[in-house]
């Protein structure tokens, strides 16, 4: 398991940065954020293929 955060934790910091931020920005840049650390874990990325599997808590935009 890799380090986690409360989801406490996640949502509060989530609504000071989408008060900030235009409608939807945040979930992009969740998605390229993990998609960016998938990457950095296969040994090749074009033709690959991952499962997520995500909690409840709006987790599956992210792995979308």
């Amino acid at each position: 398991m890799r380090t986690a955060y409360s989801v406490e934790t996640v949502r509060a910091a989530e609504r000071a940065l989408m008060a900030q931020l235009p409608h939807g920005a945040l979930m992009q840049r969740a998605a390229a954020g993990l998609a960016a650390a998938c990457a950095g874990l296969l040994r090749r990325v074009y033709g690959a293929r991952i499962a997520l599997l995500v909690g409840s808590g709006d987790n599956g935009g992210d792995a979308l």
